[in-house]
């Protein structure tokens, strides 16, 4: 562990964690990190200790491969700058491939970026859809709290507007979140 994390550290101090134009250092710099031996819980452990700079390190490759949790942290890492620089655009690819997956929390994440217009043009309809994708999987108090966001946005919409989320909505829990109406 402790070999791991002073390689982590030397790699994040010598490269930046990831570069959404695809550099040549961001690639060196992931395949140093695809290298690197990891239980998938490091990550979250050094997230939990505020260490976010070692955390991003470790999850961009997990979430390279897929991993929808390392997905949707990572996209929160990147929204809120902490451990890398603040990036909405990459936060925004991130929770869009978490959210692809299921994850409710990326659902939600989307649908608050685009009520807000971070890193994508603000867009009730979209950020409707999201909202009542998300509400769709979780129960309880989450639940209720996203149908209330939702409803705060339909205020803000037309009827029109509000018939497009929905329809959006259902086809994107029929086709399994791969057509959600984003782009």
């Amino acid at each position: 562990m402790r070999l791991v994390a002073i390689v982590g550290i030397l790699i994040l101090t010598s490269a930046p964690v990831a570069d959404a134009a695809g550099s040549s250092d961001a690639k060196k710099n992931s395949d140093l990190n695809r290298a690197m031996s990891l239980s998938g819980e490091e990550p979250y452990e050094a997230l939990k200790r505020g260490d976010y700079r070692i955390a991003a390190g470790l999850l961009y490759p997990l979430a390279e491969k897929g991993d929808v949790r390392a997905q949707y942290n990572l996209g929160m890492l990147y929204a809120s700058g902490l451990g890398v620089e603040q990036d909405y655009h990459v936060a925004l690819k991130w929770h869009r491939l978490a959210a692809s997956q299921g994850h409710a929390g990326a659902q939600n994440e989307l649908a608050q970026m685009y009520a807000k217009g971070q890193g994508v043009q603000q867009d009730h309809v979209r950020a409707y859809v999201w909202y009542s994708v998300a509400a769709e999987l979780l129960s309880g108090g989450s639940k209720n709290e996203l149908t209330k966001d939702r409803d705060r946005m339909a205020s803000r919409m037309t009827p029109a507007q509000i018939q497009k989320a929905q329809e959006l909505a259902q086809q994107c829990q029929e086709s399994k979140f791969t057509k959600c109406g984003d782009k």
